[in-house]
């Protein structure tokens, strides 16, 4: 494992692409963010008519406890970045040849995959770490009065979303080794979350099958919060049914990983 471990930071220490989609994952977090309080803003000034609705200025987007499942639930959306690089990282292993020298030099098929599997949590971690840090810096400067269970309420959201990015980027993981074509696994991959599902989903009914399609399973560990602020209901507060099954999808996902890069001719 640590040498796995130290191999995988050596590739990602020299490669480019990972620093510019890595800077570009927290580059638009924090701008996506940071422009919420000006949207704000500037509807409170100009829109008497949601002002009367609801104040922008006194819904606590960026307060303790609610920041930390808004910022998480933003931040989802923007996993595709991530997801980029490991088809990236993937296929130019496989296309560029360098998994079967590694083979040849002692790395297994299995080996490759724990590989990669390290590397999805790595870049997951980062990322689930720095909305933490971001959700506490914002949330202090934002929130009046704090006390602590106000701060510690809803962070839960941030290992769910560590879960979240986790098995996306697994997903990517096996589109890019059924494919091996980097642009293939990447088109697939947006036609597949941002399509495909969608429609599918529209034609089924019972919410329960619903849930089990992979994009919804891992999308589901964050719900939408921003209708409360409307008085409407929300889910606050992650399922154990959703970890459950979105924890599976990424057991899954990584034994098929396996099966393929087992079956496949190098």
């Amino acid at each position: 494992m640590n040498r796995l471990l130290r191999i995988e930071l050596i590739k990602l220490k020299s490669n480019a692409s990972f620093w510019v989609l890595m800077t570009l994952h927290i580059v638009i977090i924090t701008l996506v963010i940071l422009s919420g309080k000006r949207f704000f803003d500037l509807i409170s000034i100009n829109d008497e008519s949601f002002k009367n609705m609801v104040d922008p200025a006194v819904i606590p987007v960026y307060q303790f406890p609610d920041i930390w499942h808004n910022l998480t639930y933003v931040a989802g959306f923007l996993k595709f970045i991530l997801a980029i690089f490991m088809i990236i990282s993937v296929t130019s292993e496989i296309n560029y040849n360098t998994l079967r020298q590694n083979i040849m030099n002692g790395i297994s098929r299995f080996d490759f995959i724990l590989a990669k599997l390290i590397v999805a949590c790595m870049l997951a971690l980062g990322s689930a770490l720095f909305v933490c840090i971001f959700s506490l810096i914002l949330g202090f400067v934002s929130t009046p009065g704090i006390e602590f269970h106000y701060i510690i309420k809803y962070s839960g959201f941030i290992p769910a979303y560590f879960l979240q990015l986790t098995t996306y980027l697994v997903f990517a993981m096996f589109i890019a080794l059924l494919i091996k074509r980097t642009g293939l696994a990447l088109g697939l991959l947006f036609l597949y979350s941002l399509i495909i599902e969608p429609l599918v989903l529209l034609r089924i009914e019972p919410v329960w099958v619903k849930d089990l399609f992979p994009v919804r399973a891992i999308n589901n560990l964050i719900h939408q919060p921003f209708g409360r602020y409307l008085l409407r209901e929300v889910q606050d507060f992650v399922s154990v049914k959703e970890i459950i099954t979105a924890t599976l999808y990424l057991f899954l996902l990584s034994w098929l990983s396996f099966q393929i890069i087992k079956r496949r001719d190098l």
